[in-house]
């Protein structure tokens, strides 16, 4: 599954560092996480989800500062996980402006939601390769749900066919600080929309939403549409590692992903056991 490149140089592989936001604020969510905590802060694995999260992003040699935006002061072992802890400010859209804000600069900054605990290298990575083969202002991933289906069977995902192929969303996403304050009040706009097709239809145009339902729209035609309504190039990145899709939202995803890391350790011990016995 192949995309043309942008002609031109790709802003990003200008960057070898890039520098990241990690989003864990959010309502209390007492199901999962306690009385005072949100969702990020609930235990998998035996450690907070957004632990897991912020490990693979220091696993990530191109990974450079980190600013972690949520409920302060952060539990001694996340804080020492992070470089620039941010107070929360409500909406998603506002605590990435304050996470961008704390961090300064105008290089592109990659954006990632704390409730991804199968997050690894190999993803971040993967992200930032394909990104940076996409000249733009923002790219986020779309996962295909072959990748899904063939690494994380079960998953329940939300998906979108498209004429390039069948998706879902990815969660990271990388943007530089000026296009992200362009498009504001479009992601304002979109969110406020979300759970409303009459708005999402005022909002992306008529022949969009056509275009989806019958599965003709293509990637190229969203970015153009959104480019239009938003005022930057926002670049879809095919990316094949789909642990970035893999969001707990509930009981049931928080012992998914459970299961999983669980597969994850024991595939890491095996190897690690057959060498012991090996060396006796």
């Amino acid at each position: 599954m192949q995309r043309a490149e942008a002609p031109g140089p790709p802003g990003v592989a200008l960057y070898p560092r890039i520098d990241a936001v990690v989003l864990a604020g959010g309502r209390p969510d007492p199901s999962l996480a306690g009385a005072m905590r949100p969702k990020a802060f609930a235990r998998v694995g035996g450690r907070a989800i957004v632990a897991h999260v912020l490990d693979a992003l220091r696993g990530t040699p191109r990974i450079g500062r980190i600013a972690l935006v949520g409920p302060l002061p952060l539990p001694p072992d996340i804080s020492a996980r992070v470089d620039t802890p941010v107070e929360e400010h409500g909406s998603l859209p506002a605590n990435v402006a304050a996470g961008l804000a704390a961090l300064g600069g105008n290089a592109p900054v990659l954006a990632v939601p704390a409730d991804i605990p199968l997050l690894s290298r190999r993803g971040v990575e993967a992200f930032l390769d394909g990104a940076a083969r996409l000249d733009g202002d923002a790219w986020y991933a779309a996962i295909p749900r072959e990748d899904v289906d063939r690494e994380f069977p079960g998953a329940r995902k939300t998906f979108i066919r498209l004429a390039d192929g069948v998706f879902c969303a990815g969660n990271l996403i990388l943007v530089r600080p000026q296009a992200f304050a362009r498009a504001r009040p479009m992601i304002d706009r979109a969110i406020r929309a979300r759970k409303n097709p009459w708005a999402l239809a005022t909002l992306f145009g008529p022949w969009a939403l056509i275009g989806i339902v019958t599965g003709r729209l293509t990637l190229s035609a969203l970015e153009e549409r959104v480019a239009r309504i938003a005022g930057i190039r926002v670049r879809a990145v095919i990316c094949r590692c789909p642990e970035c899709a893999i969001d707990v939202d509930g009981r049931a995803s928080l012992e998914f992903a459970e299961r999983h890391l669980a597969e994850r350790r024991s595939m890491v011990a095996q190897p690690r056991h057959e060498m012991e016995m090996e060396t006796r």
